[in-house]
């Protein structure tokens, strides 16, 4: 079996919101409460930096990689026309329940297909993202579509996790689904280097040093309103900690990495 086929079958067998295996979410699934955990800071930082004051509305934005459809829903909420790529059928399907359920189906066009054969054509996108996707793929084709479908003036935000974390490399070798050592090529400066030169280059901002502790309040006991103040708290340390020494961003947990064509 080929890794892609391993790979969907997988995610298409894993309908669990956080991604742990947990099961099937299809009963479980509360937008409201999703959206709490998933806007933490570095999806706020990412969430600007995508449409910036000009808003969503009306803009064309393609997520690769769109998981249970999170932050689909709320894209389509913001009235952005929405085109999600995922290998994963299952997820595929949930989303366009989820979508229809809400009176969103219109503006969510969701297509089962990989990063590295995106069925749009060049130009096509005001705006492409992802969240810990492109770690699962051969990246330089996947950055390379990426950049061949978005528009010229176009922007691509990529939140993706990185390799030389100490505190998450010891949840990655313990707690973790033993399949992502399989599927998970980390990001390091290299690769980096390949997903911004696929676009001219980019900037890069650095997220979670100690501030990945408050991810226990999602992923270990669910509670919002303690994984919201933890998350910001320690994200404030983090900040001036990167600040003051610069050379720790390097074992930050996730880079998102910003680009214009």
């Amino acid at each position: 079996m080929s890794k892609e086929n391993s790979q969907r079958d997988y995610w298409s067998s894993n309908l669990d919101v956080k991604n742990l295996g947990g099961g099937d979410s299809l009963r479980r699934f509360n937008l409201e409460e999703e959206l709490d955990f998933y806007f933490s800071p570095e999806q706020l930082f990412a969430l600007k930096k995508l449409w910036g004051e000009e808003g969503l509305r009306g803009k064309r934005i393609l997520e690769i990689g769109g998981g249970m459809g999170v932050f689909a829903l709320f894209l389509a909420t913001q009235e952005a026309d929405v085109y999600v790529a995922d290998i994963a059928p299952a997820r595929i399907y949930f989303l366009n329940r989820q979508a229809q359920a809400r009176g969103l189906a219109s503006r969510i066009h969701a297509v089962c297909a990989a990063a590295e054969a995106l069925p749009f054509a060049d130009d096509f996108f005001d705006a492409v993202y992802t969240k810990s996707v492109l770690i699962h793929t051969e990246l330089e084709k996947a950055a390379q579509e990426a950049a061949r479908v978005l528009k010229k003036g176009g922007r691509g935000i990529f939140v993706e996790p990185m390799a030389q974390s100490p505190l998450v490399n010891i949840y990655r070798r313990t707690l973790a689904p033993k399949e992502w050592r399989a599927f998970a090529n980390y990001f390091d400066r290299q690769r980096l280097g390949v997903l911004m030169r696929a676009f001219g280059g980019g900037r890069i901002r650095y997220f979670y040093l100690f501030a990945f502790m408050a991810f226990f309040w999602q992923f270990g006991w669910r509670n919002r309103a303690l994984f919201k103040f933890f998350a910001n708290a320690l994200n404030d340390v983090d900040e001036f900690l990167f600040r003051l020494l610069p050379p720790l961003k390097r074992l930050a947990w996730f880079a998102v990495v910003s680009v214009k064509k």
